[in-house]
């Protein structure tokens, strides 16, 4: 019985430090899960919602929070913040460029060994192989609350788009400035004023807050003016007016045929000119042409009974270069929502020469085929901050400088498998791992026990 008994007490004791290893081993396992899940939480914060089932979604790079812009040379990303650009290497590296703390960088593109860039009034290349920044034009138009300025490169030439510097061509003081620095509107061509003045300063249109106007009053042209997308020759940098009465393009691209294609903001309803049941617009602009602005907006005339509110609206032009302007291609739903745009011009992904574009109010990524059959594709975090769409090389890429990552999208119909994010990968294999060792321990176990 001794001999029994103390049999029975020795395999208690064995039995009692299994379980405490177990235990042990069990909350450590509970805790590496924890830890893992952490890890997975933490790359959930670039997930999004893909909403068209042949598309695929990876990150191609991170450490983008506050970026303005972006542009690709085929392996190298250019990530531009307000007073700096980096560069984010293929193999992992990435490295600052340049750094100057007096500008203010709005947009970026690449093009043949430079980088080009617009900050505050000058447009500058940035020499990849001298490490050199030069300035290139100086005095262009920066300031207003609807000017945006978006740079590209088309017949070996570079185009500024600058946008209005008002709502509707008329300077109002909402307090967003000091009453002796409102801006208001250079024109690009010669006009000739109706002298109609707005609001209680009985401001007139292109002319400085306070300032009225007289019926037939002239204003000439200004080199560097609102509205407008001015063409550069990058071999001796001499400007030249490309289109004009174009309120602000908030994203361009080319085409498959070489055609310019731009979203355009319309006119909203607020200021002493205010313009009701405006849209915003994507548009195929042509060199040489007006579109109307501030009279017309999506090929309508302003008086146009669309427009109408609570009294009928009246053109501040004498004498528009033409008497019809060129209707849009496309026309929105909302008003100052659109945001960029990236064309897939050979179909690699979409449908050729679909417009990839960013809507500011529904968080969403869409495209709109040449019919203007639109798809959802990605829903976007509400932290999410779209700050440029690219199109190269069979990729979308997407700048979201809230979350602070570049989206890729591809097609799944290339092969393209999904890369899931490190994260994800090192939490499933702890998981995998954890889950082999219990089955060895308990097969071990079962073993002990025969």
């Amino acid at each position: 019985m001794k001999i029994y008994k103390v049999k029975i007490f020795s395999l208690k004791i064995g039995g009692g430090i299994k379980v405490r290893r177990f235990s042990k081993f069990l909350l450590i396992s509970i805790i590496i899960v924890a830890a893992s899940f952490g890890l997975f939480e933490l790359s959930s914060k670039y997930k999004v919602n893909i909403l068209k089932s042949n598309i695929n979604w990876s990150i191609e790079a991170k450490n983008c929070r506050n970026a303005v812009s972006f542009d690709k040379d085929g392996k190298n990303t250019y990530v531009a913040y307000e007073n700096y650009v980096k560069v984010l290497k293929d193999e992992g590296r990435e490295e600052i460029l340049f750094s100057d703390e007096a500008l203010k960088i709005e947009d970026i593109i690449f093009y043949e060994g430079k980088l080009y860039i617009i900050s505050g009034d000058k447009l500058y290349n940035y020499d990849l192989y001298k490490s050199e920044l030069n300035v290139m034009i100086s005095n262009i138009p920066y300031v207003g609350e609807y000017l945006d300025r978006k740079i590209i490169i088309k017949d070996n030439n570079l185009l500024i788009a600058i946008g209005s510097a008002t709502n509707s061509g008329i300077a109002d003081n909402d307090g967003a400035y000091d009453i002796n620095n409102i801006p208001y509107d250079k024109s690009p061509i010669n006009i000739t004023l109706s002298g109609k003045n707005y609001g209680e300063s009985k401001t007139g249109a292109f002319m400085p807050y306070g300032n009225s106007s007289a019926e037939g009053q002239k204003i000439e042209a200004e080199k560097l003016a609102n509205a407008s997308i001015v063409e550069v020759n990058l071999s001796n940098n001499k400007i030249s007016l490309y289109a004009c009465g174009i309120r602000n393009i908030t994203g361009w691209d080319l085409d498959n045929n070489n055609n310019l294609i731009c979203v355009v903001g319309g006119m909203e309803n607020i200021g002493s000119r205010p313009i009701n049941r405006d849209f915003d617009y994507l548009y195929k602009i042509e060199k040489g042409k007006w579109y109307g602005w501030p009279d017309y907006s999506g090929g309508d005339l302003i008086s146009s009974p669309r427009f109408k509110d609570k009294q009928k609206n009246s053109r501040i032009i004498l004498n528009p270069p033409n008497k019809t302007v060129a209707p849009p291609m496309y026309q929105f739903s909302d008003v100052g929502t659109i945001k960029y745009l990236g064309i897939d011009k050979e179909g690699e992904i979409l449908e050729k020469d679909s417009c990839v574009y960013y809507d500011k109010k529904e968080k969403m990524i869409y495209s709109i085929n040449e019919n203007g059959v639109k798809h959802k594709l990605l829903k976007l975090k509400d932290e999410s901050i779209i700050k440029g769409i690219r199109i190269k090389n069979g990729s979308v890429y997407i700048l979201d400088s809230g979350i602070g990552c570049v989206y890729k999208l591809q097609s799944k119909n290339n092969g393209i498998v999904f890369n899931l994010p490190k994260e994800v990968c090192i939490f499933i294999l702890i998981l995998l791992f954890i889950l082999v060792c219990l089955f060895i321990l308990k097969l071990n176990n079962k073993k002990s026990l025969k």
